[in-house]
């Protein structure tokens, strides 16, 4: 009879298993690997990063995490706006500076002057609704910010507008994986405001590739990640829960948190209530086509204060500097980098037809055109895909917070899913379910 079973090997899984370590704590994971979305590989000093790369400041809860895991994660270097558009690259100046600097016909200007205006309003707003309140439990925080515009969707809120300016923001709203179209309105401007608030939105760098955390965690855990383990099924039980394993034998334990992705808690937790189970089923998931370059540059290149570029009308949709961080502090010029692109959302599907070769020769072709620097300096591109990348939040979302987060004891639930703060989210709700579990299964005089 174990204390606690995690199931979920991502940063949600790892971060409840880490928090329970000092208990009989177990976490299986179906892939070959730990982390799930959050996957980097060294080359040397230099790292490819394939899914997430920015993580929440020193007050969040990621930020404890790493401080706990002493894993070095240092503010995001460089410009985190930039556009390379039409032929030409902006990324100085102010925002607002840039409809008058990028080659677009007037009217395109004026929409983008208009819509930037409208949502510098907004994100205004948002920084209000989303600002933690002193003794506030972080539940009612999230469900304010997903109540926030939630009767629409950001193509309603701003409009229509003129193709060069909607692949403009579709580009970089994209990074959700949904598309303008589907996604509410407050969350697309809550996206903004995470991009443009350098202090409390997510502003850093893991050095050595956000695997880093993982490697981390799991070694802190060590023998008790199972990997390459297929849960069928988490059941009450008179005693706690029941795990059915595929080829294995079932594990009984007081307890489980399920950190898998909505649409794989909904099909192995058995007797949800018929509202959570709506719920889950209601969380979409976009894909993204992921392409990570190494370089070989000796010395300083134009990007070098450059850490994020949308790329509208590209065969990618945004840029970045990924080992840019590295120069933070830097007496002598280190050797090479990186960068990561990704097509999500729309921009992915458009590649659904070409396989892994066909798409690193575009990525490249069109990374040597936005960066003609680039040219001779690539040494290896890797290709990898996320058919379900991200959840978003859709029109209505803020209504089935409540049927997510009910009390599901002696099963917690945990993920990014949960909420809209992405990596911060996990941890948020593995903290969450960790503290359940330990209330439940510890002796008081022990708590």
């Amino acid at each position: 009879m174990k204390d606690v079973v995690v199931i979920g090997g991502g940063i949600a899984g790892l971060t409840a298993a880490y928090s329970l370590r000092d208990l009989d704590v177990v976490l299986l994971e179906v892939a070959d690997r730990a982390g799930g979305r959050i996957f980097s590989e060294r080359r040397g000093e230099n790292w490819l990063n394939f899914g997430a790369h920015v993580f929440g400041g020193e007050g969040s809860g990621t930020g404890q995490l790493l401080r706990e895991l002493g894993v070095r994660a240092e503010a995001v270097p460089g410009r985190l706006a930039a556009v390379s558009l039409n032929g030409k690259l902006v990324s100085s100046g102010p925002v607002e500076s840039f409809p008058f600097r990028l080659p677009m016909p007037l009217r395109s200007r004026a929409a983008l002057v208009r819509t930037g205006i409208r949502l510098r309003l907004a994100v205004r707003e948002y920084a209000k609704i989303a600002a933690p309140r002193v003794g506030e439990n972080p539940a009612a925080r999230q469900q304010r910010m997903l109540d926030f515009m939630d009767d629409r969707s950001f193509a309603e809120f701003s409009g229509e507008l003129p193709e060069d300016v909607d692949l403009l923001f579709r580009s970089t709203l994209t990074r959700s994986s949904g598309e303008p179209e589907e996604l509410a309105a407050g969350y697309g401007v809550g996206y903004f405001h995470l991009v443009w608030d350098r202090k409390g939105g997510l502003s850093r760098n893991i050095v050595g590739g956000s695997g880093v955390v993982i490697d981390a965690l799991a070694a802190a855990l060590g023998d008790r990640v199972c990997l390459g383990t297929r849960v069928r099924s988490v059941e009450r039980t008179v005693e706690g829960v029941r795990v059915e394993i595929e080829g294995g034998a079932p594990i009984d334990a007081k307890t489980a948190i399920v950190a898998t992705p909505a649409y794989a808690t909904r099909e192995i937790v058995t007797d949800l209530p018929a509202d959570t189970e709506a719920a889950l089923a209601a969380i979409p998931y976009g894909p993204y086509v992921v392409g990570a370059f190494l370089t070989n540059e000796t010395g300083a290149v134009p990007w070098d204060g450059l850490y994020a570029l949308a790329t509208p009308k590209r065969s990618f949709s945004m840029l970045f500097n990924t080992t840019n961080v590295r120069r933070a502090g830097e007496t002598t010029r280190a050797r090479g980098g990186s960068f990561m692109v990704y097509a999500a959302a729309g921009f992915a599907r458009r590649l659904d037809g070409l396989d892994d070769g066909a798409v690193r020769d575009a990525f490249l072709a069109d990374l040597h055109e936005v960066l003609p620097a680039t040219r001779g300096l690539v040494e290896e591109v890797v290709i990898e895909r996320w058919e379900k990348g991200l959840p978003f939040p859709r029109v209505g979302r803020a209504a089935l917070q409540k049927s997510l987060t009910r009390p599901l004891a002696p099963i917690w639930l945990a993920g990014d899913y949960l909420g809209t703060w992405y990596t911060e989210t996990a941890v948020q709700t593995a903290r969450d379910a960790a503290a359940g579990v330990r209330a439940l299964v510890t002796p008081p005089d022990r708590v």
